[in-house]
């Protein structure tokens, strides 16, 4: 699992991420570092809302994020965040032209 979240000069988010769902299966992988203007849901196959960007810049992120091992790592429902034991933040890396901010990685920590 992981999810980096960015933000390009108007706002938007540009976003990577490999989600797993609650019994550890791949549920979703954008492929690359990407922009979702018209915002974007992901749910797993039984319906569990994985990951929402929304489409206005204001609004917030929320998500569901698993390791491979369907252990919940954190979530968010765009105004709380909880944070699990086995999750691991790093720095922001490089951003993409026209970014602003930092990328900022999640992953799960090593077991």
């Amino acid at each position: 699992m992981h999810l980096r979240v960015g933000l390009d000069e108007e706002g938007r988010a540009f976003v990577h991420f490999r989600l797993y769902d609650s019994s550890g299966r791949l549920a979703a992988e954008s492929g690359g570092l990407d922009s979702f203007p018209s915002g974007l849901k992901v749910h797993s196959g039984d319906g569990e809302l994985l990951l929402d960007l929304p489409a206005e810049p204001e609004a917030h992120i929320q998500y569901r994020l698993y390791n491979r091992k369907g252990e919940l790592l954190t979530s968010s429902n765009g105004v709380s965040t909880k944070i699990r034991a086995l999750l691991r933040m790093e720095a922001g890396k490089p951003k993409p032209p026209g970014a602003r901010g930092a990328i900022a990685p999640v992953r799960p920590s090593p077991s």
